[in-house]
């Protein structure tokens, strides 16, 4: 297949019949290819002019932050690409190699057809322009992630096994097997030398995870394939070991690494980052054991797990066009409780210094990032993240002020008229707070990018030696901190129910210990790891 795909004059990209907004057939390329061409931002496409009301503004359902959804012929455009989107085909394992390798590529949709190169601009226009910031990551990402592996072999360069394996994770495939098999194709022939296992379906799913596992550690020399295991790795196929990857989850954190940024959601560029290896230059010593589900590897427990505070869960849409605001109200009721138990964890509250001597607030805000400055710098990033959480902050204050008002009134020994008149003047108060932060809000929303940390999905934890960081949404009090020779991040691991062995829970960002100063390679002894 690899052959003939490279050796076709042209291959089609059948999507299937045309999408149809309202009972009309919509081609959104067209439109989108224009604005592209022509480099409109945001606030220059179509809009509806004129005076509004602003809660029926908010309200209405076409509602987006800069009011170009407003003009229902460009959100019928919009609402026509996500549907698109929607297809199976964008998530299917097999057609990676379709595109990836076709010298000329077309995108046939009904009776609509465009080049592949015009097709990924548009979409990549309206993904720069966030329209999908609300929606399923799956329905934009997997097209970037084809794209980034297209453009690579058109110059003759082949990514890793482990990034073609993590690019492609959220893929589909009717044989799990597949989703390492799929991926031959485009491995180079160098790794295809080295790795052990080669495509054989007479091999189980258990064997061809495993020897996965290992033929990255040893083609790479590093840990970086342990990101991807962990409890996270274990709702299906709960025989596969902790240090195994079961390729066929789909899980919605973002790894911590730098290398896997590019290719798992955001646009192909890296993000600067803070930190480069939590154990230094150290190479990793590995051992298989007899039984094929251990792993022996030298490290040693750094530091434990006292408290947790909550997962923090983005809410997806499948058809809402992306637009901060949603992303924001939709996160208010569940995430602001979960938000001010971190800042307590990380001293805020009580404006207590980190252990680093850094501000409470500015470790943070850095934490959430995973060390990472998504919009170029340090003054850029905080900037950004302290307009999007400025809501969270007010909507607290505003809640916090009508509990405590209300229960002042009502403890008062104040007459019931007096109560009356003061419950009043407390309701007049909270309706035009509401109203106030309402018109904010409306006001801001198209001012505010959508958050771009790395906490979406995972949990905050600080530690008995006063660290603080985030990880894996599985992790719990009492969870220890690993550092292992080779590994690049912090993994939190917990004792196994065998003696002496123990889990991977996930991997952690902890602000602080990422530069490698504190991975003493004195302490390291052989640790079983199943």
């Amino acid at each position: 297949m690899k052959d003939i795909y490279r050796r076709a004059s042209s291959v089609v990209i059948w999507l299937g019949e045309a999408i149809e907004v309202d009972g009309k057939d919509l081609w959104p390329i067209p439109s989108l290819l224009e604005a592209a061409q022509k480099n409109l931002k945001r606030t220059e496409l179509p809009i509806r002019h004129g005076t509004k009301d602003w809660v029926r503004y908010v309200l209405r359902p076409d509602y987006t932050t800069s009011g170009d959804l407003d003009n229902k012929r460009w959100n019928r455009t919009i609402k026509s690409l996500i549907l698109l989107l929607h297809r199976p085909w964008f998530l299917r394992t097999w057609i990676v190699q379709e595109v990836a390798l076709a010298s000329h590529a077309l995108v046939m949709c009904g009776c609509h057809i465009a080049n592949w190169d015009d097709f990924y601009r548009s979409v990549s226009y309206a993904i720069d322009l966030d329209y999908f910031s609300s929606t399923q990551p799956e329905m934009y990402s997997s097209l970037q992630n084809i794209e980034h592996v297209r453009r690579d072999l058109a110059q003759n360069h082949y990514s890793r096994p482990l990034d073609l394996l993590a690019s492609f994770r959220i893929f589909l495939a009717t044989d799990a097997r597949d989703k390492v098999f799929g991926l031959y194709s485009l491995f180079s022939s160098s790794d295809l030398a080295i790795l052990k296992l080669q495509p054989d379906y007479t091999i189980d799913l258990f064997k061809v995870y495993t020897q996965t596992a290992l033929d990255c550690i040893a083609t790479e020399n590093n840990l970086d394939v342990l990101s991807f295991g962990g409890q996270d790795c274990r709702p299906e196929h709960s025989q596969l070991p902790t240090w195994v990857p079961d390729w066929s989850i789909k899980d919605r954190s973002i790894p911590l690494s730098p290398r896997f940024l590019s290719t798992l959601s955001f646009r192909a560029h890296q993000w600067p980052c803070t930190w480069q290896s939590v154990t230094g230059q150290s190479c990793p010593i590995v051992e298989q054991t007899s039984d094929p589900k251990v792993l022996r590897m030298s490290g040693y427990i750094f530091d434990e797990i006292t408290e947790v505070g909550g997962m923090l869960e983005k809410q997806y849409f499948d058809t809402q066009p992306g637009q901060s605001s949603l992303q924001i109200s939709s996160m208010l009721q569940t995430g602001t409780e979960t938000l001010a138990k971190w800042e307590d964890l990380c001293g805020i509250t009580t404006n207590t210094p980190y252990r680093t001597r850094e501000a409470a607030w500015d470790v943070y805000w850095k934490t959430l990032h995973g060390g990472f400055y998504p919009y170029g710098d340090e003054a850029s990033t905080k900037t950004a993240f302290e307009n999007w959480y400025q809501t969270f902050r007010n909507f607290r204050s505003f809640t916090d002020y009508t509990s405590s008002r209300l229960d002042e009134i009502s403890e008062s020994e104040a007459s019931t008229v007096a109560k009356v008149a003061a419950g009043a003047g407390w309701l007049a108060k909270v309706m035009y707070k509401s109203m106030h932060m309402g018109v904010k809000m409306a006001l801001s929303a198209n001012k505010l990018p959508p958050s771009k940390i790395l906490a979406f999905h995972r949990t905050l934890f600080k530690t008995k030696a006063g660290y603080v960081g985030i990880t894996s949404r599985h992790a719990k009090s009492g969870d220890s901190v690993a550092f292992f020779q080779g590994g690049k991040l912090p993994m939190i691991v917990c004792e196994a129910e065998s003696d002496g062995q123990w889990r991977i829970v996930g991997d952690a960002y902890i602000h602080g210990v990422m530069g490698g100063d504190k991975f003493e390679s004195a302490k390291c002894g052989m640790m079983s790891i199943c």
